[in-house]
């Protein structure tokens, strides 16, 4: 079978499945996702910005429901115990994530000349990532 096609009865093939759990794993998610692109090289300033990107959906779940000082406190923790140094900017006002107080107030419209935190994203790599207008 051509392995572009999906079998279902094929035993070896990945299957993912969504878990429901009362149990919030927002923690150890946070710290699985560190220590993933720690162990593959990232700085701490390039996970950090993995966390702003909201093309990284897990993780920008995290930023959004945490905030943006939970999530740098995570990544401190996680290369101190890995004995790594993380060097990451000073956190401002523009950069802290929060919490929307409702989700009426995330579909208020951006002007398009407006800079946004999210202007200013990267990828892992420092590329800027693309606006995308979907």
């Amino acid at each position: 079978m051509p392995k572009d096609e999906f079998d279902f009865e094929d035993p070896l093939e990945l299957n993912g499945i969504a878990f429901l759990t009362e149990e919030d794993t927002t923690d150890a998610m946070c710290e699985c996702f560190i220590e993933e692109f720690m162990r593959m090289g990232y700085d701490a300033s390039q996970v950090l910005a993995l966390f702003r990107n909201p093309h990284y959906l897990g993780m920008n779940m995290v930023l959004e429901k945490r905030g943006e000082p939970f999530v740098r406190d995570c990544i401190t923790d996680v290369y101190a115990r890995w004995g790594r140094l993380a060097n990451l900017p000073a956190l401002n006002s523009q950069n802290a994530c929060q919490v929307p107080p409702s989700s009426e107030s995330s579909l208020e419209t951006v002007p398009a000349h407006a800079t946004t935190p999210q202007d200013t994203l990267t990828d892992p790599m420092g590329a800027p990532v693309p606006n995308l207008n979907l």
